[in-house]
Order: C-alpha cells, then structure tokens, then sequence
C-alpha cells in the first residue's frame, strides 16, 4: 500500500482528531487533582478524547485511572514495544496572535499549543499505526503507545506506568528531533525561598509560567508612583501603568524558549530586575534583590548557580529562573531554578555547590526534584538501524545527538528519543514565536507528513529488531 495516497485520503480525518486534541487545555495541574482527575479535569479529558481516536482508528485503549493512556495493537507475543508521547501542554502564556486551542491553519502551517509538542507527533504516531494495519502488516510484539498527561510537570505519569506495567523490550520517543537522541542530560529542578526584607517597595511580583520555560512575562506592583518611574524606565520591552491605589504595574516582556534551550529566548525577570534596579528609586533591600536576580539568572550555562559544566558527550550546563513570586502576605520570594546538567556531572557535588551560591544570594533550597542523566549506545545494530531510516527518509545525512531536552525515554529501559524535529528547520514565525513553549506554536503539513512516513517504517524496524539486536 503507498504510504502519501494513504495519508492524503486521510489527512483531512487528521485534522480533525488533532483539532479535538488541541481544542482541550490540558495543562497538567497536580494541585487542583483528584483521586479520579489526578492531573486536573483537563487531563482526564484529554485521555478520552484520545480513547474516541484510538477506538475509531481500529485500536483497544486502556485508561489507567486518567494517569495515563494506552493504545494497544495485539500482537502475537505478549511481550510489547512501545511509542511514548504526551497530551499534556504547557500554559498558553502570552503574546499569541492566534487561538492557542483551536488549530489555526495558514498556509500549511497547524498553529495551535501542542501541535509540535506533543499532541501532533502523538497523533502522527496513531495515523502511522492505522496506516500499517491497512497495508497488512501484522507486529510480532504487542506495540502500545502510551498517552502521557504529566510529562511537562514532572513525570510522575511514567512513574505510575512504571509500578504497575511490565517495560517494553524497545520504546521510540517521539518528543524531539531526529535522527537518534543517545544522550539527555540530567535534570534538577529547584525551588528556593528567602525572606522579604522589611520596608520593601515591592507589593507583589510574579514571572514565568513552567519550570521548563524561559519566562516571557513577568509583572511586579510597587509602591512607586508612575510620574517618578516613567522618567526612569527607557525600554520598549517595559509598560507601566497607574493602579488605583497609587501603585505602579510595571510589566516586561521577554522571548519564551525550553529550558534545554535558553539561549533561544530572553528572561522577562531579567529585563524587569534591570529595568527597576536602574530607575535608582528602590531601597537597597530591593536594589539587593534585582543584582541577586541578575547574578543568579543573566548567565544561562551555569556560571551564576556556581556550576559551569560541560563535558564532550552532552555539552554545556544550562539553567533558567523558571517562575518566582513574592507570596500573599508579602513575607517570602519564591524563586524555581530549571537545570539540564552534563553526563558526566557529579549530582551530588553540584547540588552542595549550588546550594552554597544560593545561600550566599540569601535563598535556602526547599524542594529538589529531578531525574539523571540517561545515555545509549550509538552502535547498537537498532539505533544504526533508526538513524538509517531517518537519514534516508528526510534525505539528510544525519548522525546520533545528545540533547538539554527531557523526554520519557530517560524513564525507560532501552528507549530513545527519535523525531519529530527535523534539523535545520526554518522557524517561520521568527524568533521567539512559534516553537514549542512559545506562543503561536506549530507544525508543518510537511513535517506531519515526514513523521508519519519515518515512524511507518521505524515501527516495524523495532518490532524485528529487538532482542539480541538491541
């Protein structure tokens, strides 16, 4: 069966499954979950607008308490291979000129959140399935795809996954770039506190919206009247405005990037510290806090946390303020640190070394949460095998590449990211749009089409490649 023919007569099916996919915001919410929604109502929607999809594409479905999906295709083992992907997004932010829930289709870009991550690779996935069934082919393995709903918030869907399912002999993660990623760096994420000074002109402060995001806002109220900071603040990413009660809101805007990333975006805290630490109008508790913020976050590889690694296999630390706020009562500020760490780095002496940089900054570390640095062979005869098929689908001469990025395949045994990113792509809403975590994401006609077309083939490869060939 021709593989273009069968996805032209079904693109338009495509479309409107991802529509519905896109259309739900499922923004993975551990907080406002419950037994039956542990990650928030949204989630738990997502989950059964993909049970729709996955039933109707032919295939069984197992929602795992709206934990987790599987969409399962029996094969004649009961042993199983497995694709992972996610459905859970992060929040829309700002800065969007089109609907982030609806799929907005220009030229033959799908713009929407979650189109490039991950709900239309997810989808890809699924089509190619379909598309595999309708040929003939029939898996040795019993192949699930697992539909994730916490993989931007820690991971804690796969660690479900994990306690009470057997691990697939291979797993394809489709969550990055191609061809193979054989290495991702580890990950620490950090939450630090310090005490608010007494006789502070900062009412309240927020920045950021994920941990794993560049902040492209942030915002601070302070008890300085406009007419005086209007005359201080020269910078076009910089609005103020007069509040009510005398108050000024001052608001900066940033360029938003992944945190495995950052050199791709531009801290909106940063240009709201400096933009306030220059107006020379604060008092020294807060001119302290802006240099600290600055200190802390203007490097992005590691220098201001104290920890500039880097190493051959995975390059360079990178690390970003993720979110802060200052809480209600005004007694705390909260700063979340996002870190991607080189394999060859000492967890444990990183931690104690940042700790003693956040310390002499006045913060303490209350929470610590991360995973470590996971790496494959290159050589294994299956990742040969997946880098070939890429290579010569896109027509590229591509070779294996270790990454800032954290997929599932970190949280599995003989796994690796592969796809849907293609290098060198052009971006083609400009800098600081369109990407993941950006706003006004998405994903070509033609990189759907790419993916649909590598993981048709990747798919059995992995079926009659694993064993003594992994």
């Amino acid at each position: 069966m021709d593989a273009r023919k069968w996805w032209d007569a079904h693109y338009a099916a495509f479309i409107e499954d991802l529509r519905a996919l896109i259309a739900v915001p499922s923004v993975s919410d551990e907080a406002a979950g419950t037994a039956s929604e542990p990650y928030g109502r949204a989630c738990a929607e997502v989950l059964e607008t993909a049970r729709g999809i996955a039933e109707r594409l032919g295939f069984g479905f197992v929602n795992a308490g709206n934990h987790y999906g599987l969409m399962i295709w029996k094969g004649r083992a009961e042993s199983t291979i497995g694709i992972f992907s996610h459905l859970d997004v992060v929040p829309a932010g700002s800065g969007w000129e089109y609907e982030p829930f609806d799929v907005t289709v220009k030229d033959d870009m799908l713009i929407g959140r979650g189109t490039s991550d991950n709900k239309g690779p997810a989808l890809a996935v699924m089509y190619s399935l379909a598309f595999l069934r309708d040929s003939g082919w029939k898996p040795e393995h019993t192949v699930i795809q697992f539909l994730g709903v916490n993989e931007e918030c820690g991971m804690h869907d796969i660690e479900r996954f994990r306690s009470e399912r057997p691990m697939p002999l291979f797993s394809l993660v489709p969550d990055a770039r191609f061809p193979v990623c054989i290495c991702e760096k580890g990950l620490l994420e950090l939450d630090a506190e310090r005490p608010a000074a007494e006789g502070s002109a900062i009412v309240s402060w927020s920045s950021g919206v994920a941990s794993n995001s560049v902040p492209g806002l942030a915002e601070a109220v302070v008890s300085i009247s406009l007419d005086k900071l209007s005359g201080r603040i020269d910078d076009s990413r910089i609005s103020l405005k007069a509040l009510a009660d005398g108050n000024t809101a001052v608001e900066a805007k940033g360029m938003p990037a992944h945190a495995a990333a950052p050199e791709n975006g531009e801290s909106a805290q940063n240009i709201l510290a400096s933009a306030l630490l220059g107006t020379g109008l604060f008092p020294g508790c807060d001119e302290m806090l802006f240099r600290d913020i600055l200190s802390l976050f203007s490097d992005c590889n590691g220098a201001g946390l104290g920890v500039p690694y880097e190493d051959g296999i995975s390059g360079k630390l990178t690390h970003v303020g993720g979110f802060s706020s200052l809480s209600e009562d005004g007694r705390v500020f909260r700063q979340n640190i996002n870190i991607r760490y080189p394999a060859s780095a000492d967890h444990d002496a990183m931690v104690e070394a940042i700790a003693g940089t956040l310390g002499a900054h006045g913060f303490s570390i209350v929470r610590e949460e991360g995973s470590l640095p996971s790496h494959t062979d290159p050589d294994l005869p299956l990742i040969r095998t997946l880098t070939e098929i890429c290579c010569r689908k896109l027509g590229m001469e591509l070779v294996p590449y270790s990454m800032g990025g954290g997929t599932y395949a970190r949280c599995l045994e003989n796994a690796a990211a592969y796809g849907p990113g293609i290098p060198g792509e052009e971006n083609r809403m400009g800098a600081g749009r369109g990407r993941g975590h950006q706003s006004d994401e998405y994903i070509t006609e033609d990189k759907l089409w790419r993916c649909f077309s590598v993981y048709s083939e990747a798919i059995p490869a992995v079926d009659s490649g694993t064993g003594e060939n992994i």
